[in-house]
């Protein structure tokens, strides 16, 4: 499967280098904020904030439990741009030269009073109070 360069707005499939350039220079923190170089919807590299304040990153390798974060926030553009550059080449090194840290999982919580036992319950509770309001 190739590569997708996407934005907000805007997608390219196997992007070449200077369109990489490009998309990445035009995150401006207002309306463009993102851009994702992935495989799939489990499988990319996505750098996050603009030219002026610099760029956090993220990565994740098929699967929620290995997804990782930059821990700089304020990556120049230069080097955004060389990374998202080896990525697509499909260059490994591009991991190398920053520090990341492992962004752990965590599912979401559902209430019992959310799930099919917990309206079982209250239907339950609901009918009893019928039947003994209706008693004689």
């Amino acid at each position: 499967m190739g590569l997708i360069l996407t934005t907000h707005d805007t997608g390219y499939e196997d992007p070449d280098a200077a369109t990489i350039a490009k998309v990445l220079a035009s995150l401006d923190g207002t309306r463009h904020v993102l851009a994702t170089l992935g495989h799939s919807e489990l499988t990319y590299l996505q750098a996050s904030g603009s030219v002026q304040t610099g760029f956090a990153l993220e990565h994740q390798e098929g699967s929620l439990d290995r997804h990782y974060r930059s821990r700089s926030a304020d990556l120049p553009l230069d080097e955004v741009t060389h990374i998202f550059q080896r990525y697509a080449r499909g260059d490994g090194s591009w991991r190398q030269g920053l520090e990341w840290e492992r962004v752990p999982y965590v599912g979401q919580k559902t209430p019992w009073f959310a799930t099919w036992v917990g309206y079982f319950i209250i239907l339950l509770i609901v009918i009893v109070a019928i039947w003994l309001w209706r008693r004689p």
